[in-house]
């Protein structure tokens, strides 16, 4: 009849959360354990020259990594310590200077990244784009900003790609 409204998720990982007891009971209620998924995220965009708004279809591929709140250690941390990014902190961008350049290790340590879990996959990310020939030097991690952290999250990185 038309009468049913429906809704467009506006994120993939929505699912990943509520799905996340069931998760666990398969990984024998132990942590950490990692989630990956691939699937259609739509938002609304103001696009004036095509009507007032558009619908934007995106695919998104997303990986929500749980560990204990109390230990963030990675057990291969270690092997990419050493590994240099370009970093452009919250504090950097709230205070309109460029980003800068250092290891993740060093990043960890200073507080910079606030775990070896998330720094390791700030890297693994790193190596992978490497690997299908993105430049090193064309990427980059912006930090989220206050306003722009998930409630849960203590802290995030995005990728960006000159």
């Amino acid at each position: 009849s038309g009468m049913i409204q429906g809704y467009l998720r506006p994120e993939t990982a929505q699912g990943i959360f509520l799905n996340y007891k069931y998760c666990l009971e398969q990984n024998a209620n132990k942590l950490p354990f990692g989630v990956a998924q691939i699937g259609k995220a739509f938002r609304n965009e103001i696009a004036p020259r095509q009507g007032l708004t558009r619908q934007r279809e995106f695919t998104q591929a997303e990986i929500e990594f749980f560990v204990k709140p109390t230990n963030k250690a990675h057990p291969k941390f270690k092997v990419v310590k050493d590994t240099q990014l370009q970093l452009f902190s919250s504090p950097k961008q709230l205070a309109a200077e460029p980003h800068i350049t250092m290891t993740i290790g060093e990043a960890v340590a200073n507080g910079t990244v606030n775990n070896e879990t998330l720094g390791y996959f700030i890297v693994r990310t790193f190596k992978f784009l490497t690997s299908i020939g993105i430049k090193a030097e064309h990427c980059r991690f912006r930090q989220h900003l206050p306003t722009e952290m998930a409630h849960y999250a203590t802290d995030c990185w995005d990728a960006e790609i000159q």
